[in-house]
């Protein structure tokens, strides 16, 4: 069985600050974005893992894309409030201002081949490109909420 390992990184210098359980986004104000977090995921026990896929399954009650608009190859959508965007190298230029691309909705089906799912690809054989998050808040958000991400992929 394959061990999944979520590490995060300094969204500045690219220093591991460890591994995660949670992502806490933190506190947001209405109709603005949260900071960008950057992350990637590790596999052990596994030589080759592929089709890796990352969804919403949760919204936490906001909004994740009402029309999604450019769907890129990836699945992700040039507008949207769940942003998201990968690169295989570190690169803190993404993480100074909100992301461009986004989730294009949630994964109502909670199955790998939804297509509101975003394909994130691999830097080795079993890490994944580092992934950049961030969140928008509507401009009348004025509560607590829980949203979910769900990691869908495949291994030998």
């Amino acid at each position: 069985m394959a061990n999944m390992t979520i590490r995060e990184y300094h969204p500045e210098t690219g220093a591991l600050l460890g591994n995660i359980t949670n992502l806490d986004f933190g506190g947001i104000s209405s109709g603005t974005h949260s900071r960008v977090r950057v992350i990637d995921i590790a596999f052990d026990n596994a030589s080759n893992v592929g089709n890796l896929k990352l969804g919403v399954v949760s919204n936490g009650g906001l909004v994740i894309n009402t029309n999604p608009q450019d769907i890129a190859e990836d699945g992700s959508s040039s507008n949207g409030r769940f942003g998201i965007m990968t690169s295989m190298e570190f690169n803190p230029s993404l993480t100074l201002e909100p992301l461009s691309r986004h989730f294009a909705g949630i994964n109502n089906s909670i199955s790998a081949d939804n297509t509101n799912n975003v394909s994130i690809p691999m830097r080795s054989s079993n890490v994944s490109y580092y992934i950049y998050l961030d969140i928008e808040t509507g401009s009348s958000s004025v509560s607590n909420g829980n949203g979910s991400y769900k990691i869908f992929f495949d291994y030998s």
